[in-house]
């Protein structure tokens, strides 16, 4: 009864496994079915897949033919922005309107971002002004030159950048070039020295 019993059980075991190979066999007959269906279009789909290869590739050709008109014009601007730029490095602590130097420069700002934006710079009346666009209210950077010093800086991703630091706050500018960097350091250092002469005041100096 025994050796019955045994012999039954391999007869099972056989038996689902031959159900089991039985189910792989259906299965994969289904999917083998479901992709040959899927066959036309998946060619169909091939060929649009590399017309879009070849559209992307032109149109990558156009878009860096174009890049590179854009970079020869903006060369030539800033070369035609520095020569007018450099007509103008020279300043004058005595104006008679007041006005020491004026230019366009890139104040860095001061939120998270730490975005540059170009902005209209004028040193008068012993403060450092701008403004977004011209005849703009003024915004004061600096109210008293006094009390604020000047220096170029190197250590950082922009060329031609400068920095003026007062008490409260610090503000990062670059300028065009680095002539006018210098032009523009020059001329807060110069307007520092003349507010003392014309306002000496020992709270200050101290």
């Amino acid at each position: 009864q025994i050796n019955v019993l045994q012999a039954k059980k391999k007869f099972e075991i056989l038996d689902a496994m031959l159900s089991f190979m039985h189910a792989q066999y259906t299965f994969f007959q289904q999917g083998y079915s479901l992709l040959h269906e899927l066959d036309p279009y998946m060619k169909k789909l091939a060929a649009e897949l590399d017309q879009l290869v070849i559209d992307s590739a032109v149109e990558k050709r156009e878009m860096e033919h174009k890049h590179a008109l854009i970079q020869q014009r903006v060369i030539s601007f800033s070369l035609q922005d520095f020569s007018y730029d450099d007509s103008k490095v020279e300043f004058n602590v005595d104006a008679p309107n007041g006005v020491v130097m004026e230019g366009y420069l890139f104040k860095r700002a001061s939120n998270a971002f730490k975005t540059w934006n170009r902005r209209w710079f004028s040193i008068q009346n012993s403060q450092l002004v701008y403004q977004k666009k011209l005849k703009d209210v003024l915004t004061v950077v600096v109210e008293d030159l006094r009390l604020c010093t000047v220096k170029p800086c190197e250590d950082i991703e922009r060329r031609f950048c400068f920095e003026v630091v007062s008490p409260t706050k610090s503000c990062m500018l670059q300028a065009d070039s680095e002539k006018l960097r210098q032009a523009w350091i020059q001329a807060v250092q110069a307007s520092i020295a003349s507010a003392y002469r014309e306002s000496p005041d020992s709270y200050y100096i101290e």
